[in-house]
């Protein structure tokens, strides 16, 4: 078992942290689950992005800061 630190984006500016403990097969879309952060995405604070399904175990180490920050919107114009 790992642990690692969620950082959430808060309300009026805060940030929240969150320990998780992760076992192996822990998903990216496992933490989003279990913190109720729909249409977030996990990050690592340089920028990298976990995609839903990617397993977090192997790529994160014991203590690690991860992000949760908002999913990526697309926009684009519909046919008339």
């Amino acid at each position: 078992m790992k642990n690692v630190v969620i950082a959430v984006a808060g309300t009026n500016g805060k940030r929240e942290y969150k320990d998780v403990s992760i076992l192996p097969g822990t998903k990216s879309r496992d933490v989003l689950l279990k913190l109720d952060l729909t249409g977030f995405e996990v990050t690592t604070p340089d920028g990298g992005v976990f995609a839903f399904n990617d397993e977090l175990y192997p790529a994160a180490a014991n203590g690690q800061k991860l992000c949760e920050t908002a999913g990526k919107v697309e926009a684009g114009l519909t046919s008339a």
